[in-house]
C-alpha cells in the first residue's frame, strides 16, 4: 500500500482574472512535515484551502489517501484545518470553545477528548479566562486544538507563527514536533524559511502561484552549505587533482565545467595553484555562504527575472 497521503496534479485556481495557483504538482507522504514557503500573496492559503476542501480547484485533481476527491467527500473529515483564523468565540473559555465544536461534531465522550486536547496544546481545562483576553500564542494553540478535534490524520496549519513573540513561536514549534511524533502528517505554510526549517522535513517554494522548487530538508541545507565554487576548463581532469594533491573528498560536480568544494577551510589560492600547475585552466573561483532566507529570496527573485 502506498504511503502517499496527499497528491495534487496540475492543481490550478483562478479567481476571475487572477491566477492564484498554477498547475501545482507534488506528493506528501505519511509522517512528513511538509513546509510550504512563499511570500505574502504567493498563493499559500489558496493552495491549502483546495487541499482541505474549502475551495474547489478550477482545474486539476487532488487525491487523499489514494482516492480522488470531490465535493463533500468523507475523507475530508480526516483532516484538521487552521487556515487564516480559528473562528473562536471570544466571550467563552477555551474549554467552552472546544465543547461547542465537539457538540457540533456529535462526538461521544467529548468531555474526555476536550481535556486531552487542552493538555496536549498546553492550555488549562480549569482556566475560565475568556478567549478575548488570551495572548496571540494561546489563541493559536486553541486553534490547533480545535483543528485536532476528531483525531485527524492530517493537520493543515496556515502561517501558525505569524505575529507571535519568540516564546509563542517556540511553543508552537514544539507542539508541531510533538504532534508529528504522534504520527500526524502536517502541512505548514510560512513566509519565514529560517523558522520553517526548524520543523519541516520537506519544502515546496511557491511564488506567484507556482511551485518553483521542492526539496527535502537535507537537499535544502546542502544548497545553503558553505562551499567554494570553481569553474574550470575540464572537471574530469580537475577532480583527481583535488583528491590527490589537496586531499579534498567532500565535493560535488555540478556540470562539465563547475565543481563545488565543501571543504571550505582550504584557501582558494591553494586550489588555484594545484589546478594550474597541473594544466587545468581556472576561469573563476568563489566562496559562497548564504542563509536559508537568502537562498529563498534569490530563488524567487530569479523567477521574477526569468519571467520578466
Amino acid at each position: 500500500m502506498s504511503n502517499v497521503i496527499i497528491e495534487v496534479n496540475q492543481l490550478t485556481k483562478k479567481f476571475k482574472s487572477t491566477l492564484a495557483v498554477r498547475q501545482a504538482d507534488f506528493k506528501i507522504y505519511k509522517g512528513e512535515i511538509f513546509g510550504l514557503i512563499g511570500q505574502n500573496g504567493a498563493g499559500k492559503s489558496t493552495l491549502l484551502k483546495m487541499i482541505g476542501g474549502l475551495v474547489y480547484p478550477s482545474t486539476g485533481k487532488i487525491h487523499l489517501f489514494n482516492s480522488e476527491m470531490n465535493a463533500n467527500h468523507p475523507y475530508y473529515e480526516r483532516m484538521g484545518l487552521l487556515i487564516e483564523n480559528a473562528g473562536l468565540y471570544p466571550q467563552y473559555s477555551a474549554y467552552d470553545n472546544l465543547k461547542f465544536v465537539a457538540m457540533s461534531y456529535g462526538l461521544k465522550d467529548h468531555l474526555k477528548h476536550i481535556n486531552e486536547l487542552l493538555e496536549l496544546v498546553g492550555l488549562s481545562r480549569t482556566n475560565k479566562t475568556k478567549v478575548k483576553n488570551y495572548s496571540m500564542g494561546m489563541k493559536q494553540r486553541l486553534g490547533i486544538a480545535i483543528a485536532l478535534m476528531g483525531s485527524p490524520d492530517v493537520l493543515i496549519l496556515d502561517e501558525p507563527i505569524n505575529g507571535l513573540d519568540p516564546q509563542g513561536i517556540s511553543d508552537i514549534r514544539n507542539l508541531i514536533l510533538d504532534l508529528n511524533s504522534k504520527g500526524i502528517t502536517i502541512i505548514i505554510s510560512s513566509h519565514i524559511l529560517e523558522e520553517l526549517s526548524k520543523v519541516a522535513t520537506k519544502y515546496a517554494i511557491i511564488h506567484k502561484g507556482e511551485i518553483i522548487e521542492i526539496h527535502s530538508k537535507e537537499e535544502l541545507l546542502l544548497k545553503c552549505e558553505d562551499r567554494i565554487e570553481v569553474e574550470v576548463s575540464d572537471v574530469k581532469m580537475a577532480t583527481p587533482i583535488l583528491e590527490e594533491h589537496l586531499n579534498i573528498g567532500n565535493y560535488k560536480v555540478m556540470n562539465d565545467h563547475t565543481v563545488c568544494i565543501y571543504d571550505s577551510h582550504i584557501e582558494n589560492y591553494r586550489i588555484v595553484n594545484a589546478l594550474v600547475e597541473n594544466g587545468i585552466s581556472v576561469h573563476s573561483i568563489m566562496k559562497h555562504k548564504q542563509s536559508l532566507e537568502q537562498y529563498f529570496l534569490e530563488r524567487t527573485e530569479s523567477v521574477v527575472t526569468a519571467h520578466g
